[in-house]
């Protein structure tokens, strides 16, 4: 991945060197003002990986663009100064959650390292972002798959009760656990409870059709049955879960 920097310096000569240090390992944007290099965050933040600024600007300082910048844009930020002390990098610190801060005159080397570890904490910060919004989102469809399949086995044990003499009481008592399954506070606890519950209910259900055969208790297995497939299918999302975030 070619990441890209956003450099800024009032020094058009010093944004040169940057640039030639810079240039064959990333994208580069430059700017020769922080209000210059604000209008390239409010355009195209979301493109910029790394903001590298100087210190000390006309106008606004480094330290105050990359304050504002913390609303504009992700992007790691780096200072160059050329006066470092400790009250300048609590204020870069504080102010603009600056990185590092490096000094001036630069080592080309020594700021391509800053650089490239400032780069790594920006991925690993975007991955756990990415992974976290796609376990919300696999969270989110194994609770809608969960309340499927709890209201199609209610549907279906309605629409046969309606049909027949009524459902077994081994029914209610299968209805009994698949709502308190569901209620669970996790989906992974709830399709496993959902699991044992069907298999428990179809055991009981074939116990009472062994004893007073009928077509509605046949009835009642096949619904028992076609939702344990379903909660099954639940937990393989799960363990593909479990997975990715291992």
């Amino acid at each position: 991945m070619r990441y890209r920097l956003l450099i800024v310096d009032d020094d058009p000569l010093n944004l040169d060197a940057l640039t030639r240090v810079l240039r064959h390992d990333y994208d580069l944007v430059r700017a020769e003002s922080a209000d210059q290099a604000v209008q390239v965050l409010r355009d195209e933040g979301r493109h910029v990986d790394l903001i590298l600024a100087d210190k000390s600007m006309p106008g606004r300082s480094g330290v105050e663009l990359l304050e504002e910048a913390k609303g504009l844009t992700p992007a790691m930020r780096i200072v160059l100064t050329a006066y470092p002390d400790a009250s300048d990098l609590m204020e870069a610190i504080n102010r603009g959650e600056v990185y590092r801060y490096v000094t001036k005159p630069w080592n080309p080397e020594e700021l391509k390292v800053v650089i490239a570890h400032a780069l790594e904490h920006y991925q690993l910060g975007r991955d756990n972002a990415e992974l976290i919004a796609e376990l919300k989102r696999k969270n989110a469809e194994l609770k809608a798959m969960a309340t499927r399949v709890a209201d199609a086995f209610l549907k279906r044990l309605d629409t046969g009760a309606a049909g027949g003499s009524g459902a077994p009481p081994e029914s209610h008592l299968a209805l009994r656990d698949v709502l308190a399954a569901a209620a669970y506070p996790t989906v992974k606890t709830a399709a496993k409870s959902i699991v044992q519950a069907l298999t428990r209910a179809r055991d009981r259900i074939r116990e009472h059709g062994v004893k007073a055969a009928n077509s509605e208790v046949e009835y009642l297995d096949v619904v028992a049955r076609d939702c344990l497939a379903e909660a099954r299918r639940i937990l393989s999302v799960v363990d593909e879960i479990d997975e990715i975030a291992s």
